[in-house]
């Protein structure tokens, strides 16, 4: 079952993935020329991160991919293989000299663990990063890794993306807040009961986010 984890937990945890993505978002701009930002999954909101009871808890950020060098075809699966291999790459870069182990590429995220000291088989913490971009209708859309057989790279629309941050603040504005926090945890616990996978936290968060909204819209009226 999820629960959430107290801010003061989750503090120092933040501090160290703020710290590394504004590195690795230098790096991407200066060296690559991606302009690109990051954020904690619903843009840094206060009091949404979750953990599965007993287990340890991890930070979810986005890195937007705001626009490519000229170069770069964002439609193509082997320049997408390389856009994630040099995120990964960098990121292990900045990691080295840390108690985390090189991020690993999974499906839809690059996840990096630290591990306690006195016991290396035991996980502490862990933050997924998540590659997005927009696409001509202004929803987000995901970097996805399909293994298998068939080894490619795509982009994943969110369904309804396009305004989540402008709904996210009216939200707060009028103190529907509270609903969002408890919308999010009770779609990943349902998402957890039906062992369902597929639903990562972002697009968990945009379909609170609205689920939210409409019941706002409905009480407004």
């Amino acid at each position: 079952m999820y629960i959430f984890v107290n801010a003061k937990t989750v503090k120092p945890y933040k501090s160290f993935c703020s710290d590394t993505l504004n590195r690795l978002k230098n790096v991407m701009q200066n060296q690559y020329g991606f302009d690109c930002d990051f954020y904690l999954i619903g843009s840094g909101a206060k009091n949404l991160v979750t953990k599965n009871e007993n287990e340890p808890f991890d930070l979810d950020y986005n890195f937007e991919i705001k626009s490519f060098p000229n170069d770069f075809n964002p439609n193509n699966s082997e320049k997408l293989k390389q856009l994630k291999d040099l995120i990964r790459k960098e990121l292990n870069e900045i990691l080295k000299d840390t108690y985390f182990k090189d991020s690993q590429d999974s499906t839809s995220v690059l996840t990096a663990g630290l591990f306690f000291k006195n016991d290396p088989s035991k996980k502490e913490f862990s933050f997924d990063v998540a590659i997005l971009a927009k696409n001509s209708k202004g929803n987000y859309c995901r970097l996805i890794h399909e293994k298998g057989l068939v080894d490619r790279f795509y982009w994943n629309e969110v369904p309804s993306s396009l305004d989540v941050s402008e709904k996210t603040e009216e939200l707060k504005e009028y103190g529907w807040w509270q609903d969002v926090r408890d919308r999010y945890c009770d779609l990943k616990n349902l998402y957890l009961k039906r062992q369902d996978y597929n639903h990562p936290s972002f697009v968990v968060y945009v379909e609170a986010v609205n689920q939210v909204y409409k019941e706002f819209e409905d009480y407004d009226e």
